[in-house]
């Protein structure tokens, strides 16, 4: 082999790795810009309502900047919470949620509210308890606790 052909070949191979490379990278990044509704948390409300387990409701809408903030932090704490809590999303602008969505009297993006349908108990979390991680987090466990109290009280009085 000459060398101009050898070298050709070597810098092909280093264009088509360092393509490889960039491919594969992008395809284990998060999408940029991500709307909440692509985050599929793969449960419906209908679903989570029917397990023995609390909800995380949130009330978003695609086009709300705030909602996409808060998206990431959301989905850490249900990977924290995963065997705790059920994490619902409800699109307020799709036609199917309208009934929860005045049921809920939702007027701002995103609302968060903690629904047990086991105690027909539903709370709204202000959204000061939703700009970090550790402070959602911590919200989320008062609950919890709670929780754990009413099971209490309810195994006493067996």
């Amino acid at each position: 082999m000459n060398k101009k052909l050898r070298i050709s070949l070597i810098v092909l191979a280093i264009f088509l790795l360092i393509g490889i490379s960039v491919t594969s990278c992008m395809a284990i990044l998060p999408k940029a810009d991500m709307k909440p509704s692509d985050y599929d948390l793969g449960v419906t409300m209908e679903q989570a309502s029917k397990e023995d387990k609390p909800i995380i409701a949130v009330f978003y809408v695609d086009w709300c900047t705030y909602c996409k903030k808060f998206m990431p932090r959301l989905d850490k704490v249900r990977n924290i919470n995963k065997d705790e809590f059920n994490v619902v999303l409800i699109n307020v602008e799709d036609p199917d949620n309208e009934k929860i969505s005045r049921e809920y009297k939702i007027g701002a993006f995103p609302t968060v509210y903690i629904i047990d349908p086991k105690y027909e108990y539903r709370s709204h979390i202000d959204g000061g308890f939703l700009e970090t991680v550790d402070i959602f987090n911590t919200e989320v466990h008062k609950y919890l606790n709670l929780r754990k109290l009413a099971q209490l009280g309810v195994s006493c009085q067996k």
